[in-house]
């Protein structure tokens, strides 16, 4: 006799319905920093704003369908949307402090690195970066627990490669930042 349980039960699916929302983040996590340094180079800094939720959209769209595949609920979605929000609140507070941190004028490669710039470039760089990281791990572990009780256990590592690419996406801005001496920001 079956008793139905409870928890979200995994859907039986076939194995290649599971591998193309598995290794469909590993794409964007290949080539969104070259994409996106692309776009920045022909259509300026405006753009990559654009670009970069472009990409939060993207790999909210990876997360639906691998949970759709898996689960077919909502619960087991909520950390990859809270990762999402997460990286675009970081991003916020990234600008935010940059325009109010930052003087307009006279500004020089490596004025993060100068003594003046260090106070800027702690709530600019490393305070926002630590934090999102820190953030992000926290929905990272509840989507193991939902998984690991939603019966996924032989499937935890199909979302480690969105996870990866979560990071890369997360990480765009401080790379660029730190790419150009600590100068200029494109969020």
């Amino acid at each position: 006799m079956d008793v139905p349980n409870s928890r979200a039960v995994l859907k039986k699916t076939q194995a290649l319905k599971i591998l193309l929302p598995t290794i469909a983040p590993l794409i964007v996590a290949t080539f969104s920093a070259e994409v996106t340094m692309t776009v920045d180079e022909q259509y300026g800094q405006g753009a990559v704003t654009f670009v970069l939720v472009g990409w939060c959209v993207v790999l909210l769209g990876f997360a639906a369908w691998l949970n759709h595949v898996l689960f077919n609920r909502g619960r087991t979605l909520l950390p990859f949307l809270a990762a999402i929000a997460n990286i675009l609140l970081i991003w916020f507070w990234l600008r935010r402090a940059f325009t109010l941190l930052v003087p307009k004028a006279d500004l020089r490669y490596g004025y993060f690195l100068t003594p003046e710039g260090a106070h800027a470039r702690f709530w600019v760089l490393v305070c926002p970066f630590w934090v999102g990281l820190a953030c992000l791990s926290v929905c990272f572990i509840v989507a193991l627990v939902l998984w690991w009780r939603g019966s996924a256990r032989g499937l935890l590592a199909c979302m480690i490669p969105w996870w990866l690419a979560a990071l890369v996406v997360f990480a765009l801005p401080s790379m660029y930042l730190d790419g150009q001496g600590n100068a200029s920001i494109f969020i």
